[in-house]
């Protein structure tokens, strides 16, 4: 079949196949954005620290946890138990309610030992010794992202200050530092600062969020979790220790199950790209009977006319197809996404994800193309002519 006839027959209506070929486009631009967001999401729970674990309310994840709590397990002396310290969620309004990010009270020193460089296997949230050195002896400092820093031109020595709903007040704090991430599982897009200067602020409650507690990489962290655990059993702050990693899986949890939503936000879109595309080409070859009739009283068989079809599914279909994966991988290269309340870290379209787009446009230009092109093939010159 010369190739000229089929670029005629897409010569003929270009806004409907520009039309079509788009919305496959789109339809697997979404799709691959979608699970790129699904993996950054993995990405969030998989890389956690493997030396730490957190300990939370076992009642909720919004109840506060009594600071003695810290001692109380310091004091039982656990087998392999190296560290402990503790966050607090603080929230608070930064502007505008809408202008969100995480805020962090913590123990500036067991944060740096945590999360920093202190224990020589690597930092989490990097910063210079003296950055560190002088966030820890400025009770009324924080330290924020980079991310966070472009996107509201901050610098080091600038004031920042919050108003709190959860801890009413006012907070002003003097930028300390701004740290960078060493890997996509901890943004760069959240602020922490020192839980003494918020615990003096709201009278001494001596609460805190969640206990970090790093161990020994040759100890056992299950029986460090149930011996934990146990110290509380029977108090009316139960606790719940688990890894960071599944710690940060519970978290996305409350979100409910987004991987089968965006699974089923892509098949969804996918399934009414397809319809689109059928439905294109059968409106194609019901205009061009009278062609088909032509073309076969002049010599071609049914074969040439199907391969006809098919070939013009291929190259509108997939053509739309690659042109949105491609879209897709050259948009999201990596970088951080921010949506609402939620940070996605190194948002990037994996190979994996693109040879499925590929089979994807692909099965949709063939079962869209097949109909068509049965038609196309059993059509009768007699027929066709009357």
């Amino acid at each position: 079949m010369p190739p000229g006839l089929m670029l005629a027959h897409i010569r003929t209506s270009p806004l409907r196949v520009m039309l079509t070929g788009g919305s496959v486009g789109l339809a697997l631009f979404l799709f691959c954005t979608l699970q790129a967001l699904l993996s950054s999401l993995d990405m969030m729970v998989s890389g956690a620290g493997g030396g730490r674990l957190i300990a939370s309310s076992a009642v909720s994840l919004f109840q506060s946890l009594p600071l003695s709590s810290q001692e109380k397990v310091r004091s039982a002396r656990i087998p392999g138990l190296r560290e402990i310290g503790h966050w607090t969620w603080f929230n608070g309004i930064y502007i505008d309610p809408k202008e969100f990010f995480a805020r962090y009270a913590v123990d500036a020193k067991k944060f740096r030992r945590q999360y920093g460089d202190l224990y020589g296997n690597g930092a989490d949230y990097i910063l210079s010794a003296v950055e560190w050195d002088r966030f820890e002896q400025e009770r009324a400092s924080c330290i924020i992202g980079r991310g966070l820093a472009d996107r509201y031109e901050l610098s080091v020595g600038d004031p920042l200050v919050l108003e709190g709903d959860i801890y009413p007040g006012t907070y002003r704090f003097s930028i300390a530092a701004i740290y960078t991430s060493s890997g996509p599982t901890y943004d760069e897009e959240s602020m922490f600062f020192h839980w003494h200067y918020l615990n003096e602020a709201n009278g001494e409650l001596d609460e805190v969020g969640t206990l970090t507690l790093t161990y020994d990489e040759d100890a056992d962290s299950s029986a460090i979790c149930t011996a934990v655990d146990d110290l509380f059993r029977n108090s009316s702050t139960r606790t719940l220790t688990q890894p960071e990693s599944a710690f940060n899986a519970q978290f996305l949890s409350m979100w409910g199950n987004v991987g089968l939503l965006f699974n089923f936000i892509g098949m969804a879109v996918i399934f009414a790209t397809f319809m689109i595309s059928l439905n294109t080409m059968l409106l194609s070859v019901s205009e061009r009977v009278r062609e088909i009739a032509v073309l076969k009283s002049i010599g071609y068989r049914a074969s040439a006319l199907r391969n006809l079809y098919l070939a013009e599914s291929m190259l509108i279909c997939g053509g739309g197809a690659l042109l949105g994966a491609l879209l897709a991988k050259v948009m999201w290269h990596g970088q951080p996404l921010r949506l609402a309340t939620v940070v996605f870290p190194e948002i990037r379209v994996a190979d994996e994800t693109m040879l499925q787009a590929g089979g994807i446009g692909l099965g949709l230009a063939l079962i869209a193309g097949i109909a068509p092109a049965l038609i196309a093939a059993r059509t009768s010159i007699v027929g066709a002519l009357r």
